[in-house]
C-alpha cells in the first residue's frame, strides 16, 4: 500500500538580506548526500521524461504530494487517485515530478513548497533539470552543462567532467524557481542540456539521465528508454503544446550554446 502524504505550504516571503547576496556559499556536501531531483516540464520536456525513467528504473515509491491550492486535474494510476505534483523517494534519493506546467504566477509558491519539504526532510542537494535551445546540436554527442548555488558543488561539476554554464541567460519559470533555490540554504545544481526547445526530445532526455546516474551514484539502464523513444515523442506532444503556451509571455530562447570550460 503506497504511503502518501500531502503538503499544503503558505508563502512566506524571501529575507531581502538574502535576495541581496550574491557571494556563493560554501557549504560542504557530505560524503552520501540526501539528493531531491527536480523534474518539471520546461524546454524539451527534458526534465519530466528523464526524472519519469529514473523513478521507473530505480523502483522509487510515492510518498506524497505538493499542492499549493486544489489540483484542477487529478490521475488515476492503477486505481488510486494522485495529484499532477508528485512525491518520490528510494533510499537517499527524492525526487519531485510534476505532470503540469508551473507558470509564472504558481512558481514562487511551487518552489517555496520545495524548500520547505526539502528542509523537512534534511536534503543536501537539489538538482534541477532542463534544457537549452540548441538547433544545430550535435544528437550524437549533446552536452549538458551545470550551473551551481554553492561553491562546494564546483568541485562536483569537475569530478564528472561536466562542463560549466558560463554565460547566456535563463528566462521564464525556471529563471523564478532558480531565483529562489539560489537564495535558499539548500546547495541547487542546475543541469541544462543541449535539446529542440519546442518539441519533446528523448535524445536529450536521456544525455540527462546520464549526468543524474552520475550524481546520484546508481547504475541506470537506458535499453528500455532507447526503446520507447519514438513512442515518447507522440506521447508528449499534448504536454509540450502546454507547456509552450505557459512560457509564451517569455521572449524566443536563445539559439547560442553558453562557453564551457575544459
Amino acid at each position: 500500500m503506497v504511503k502518501q502524504a500531502c503538503y499544503f505550504y503558505t508563502s512566506n516571503t524571501i529575507n531581502n538580506k538574502e535576495m541581496q547576496s550574491s557571494k556563493m556559499k560554501k557549504t560542504e556536501l557530505v560524503k552520501t548526500p540526501r539528493v531531491l531531483l527536480l523534474g518539471l516540464p520546461g524546454p524539451g520536456l527534458i526534465g519530466t521524461m528523464s526524472i519519469t525513467y529514473v523513478i521507473h528504473t530505480l523502483k522509487m515509491e510515492l510518498i506524497g504530494e505538493i499542492q499549493d491550492s486544489p489540483a484542477s486535474i487529478i490521475f488515476v494510476d492503477n486505481g488510486q487517485m494522485v495529484g499532477p505534483v508528485r512525491i518520490y523517494q528510494k533510499e537517499n534519493i527524492y525526487a519531485i515530478l510534476s505532470d503540469i506546467p508551473i507558470d509564472y504566477e504558481n512558481a514562487i509558491e511551487f518552489t517555496e513548497s520545495v524548500v520547505d519539504f526539502s528542509k523537512k526532510n534534511r536534503i543536501d542537494l537539489i538538482v534541477f533539470l532542463s534544457g537549452i535551445h540548441v538547433p544545430d546540436r550535435d544528437v550524437m554527442h549533446l552536452k549538458t552543462y551545470g550551473l551551481v548555488t554553492h561553491e562546494s558543488l564546483e568541485k562536483l561539476l569537475y569530478d564528472n567532467s561536466i562542463p560549466k554554464f558560463l554565460s547566456g541567460v535563463i528566462s521564464g519559470p525556471d529563471a523564478t524557481i532558480l531565483s529562489y533555490l539560489r537564495s535558499s540554504a539548500i546547495p541547487t545544481i542546475t543541469f541544462h542540456t543541449e535539446c529542440n526547445y519546442f518539441f519533446p526530445d528523448p535524445d536529450a532526455a536521456m544525455q540527462t539521465i546520464k549526468t543524474v546516474s552520475q550524481i546520484i551514484k546508481k547504475e541506470i539502464n537506458l535499453d528500455e528508454f532507447k526503446k520507447q523513444i519514438d513512442y515518447l515523442r507522440l506521447q508528449n506532444r499534448q504536454l509540450m503544446e502546454d507547456t509552450l503556451n505557459v512560457l509564451q509571455a517569455q521572449k524566443e530562447p536563445s539559439t547560442v550554446p553558453p562557453q564551457i570550460y575544459k
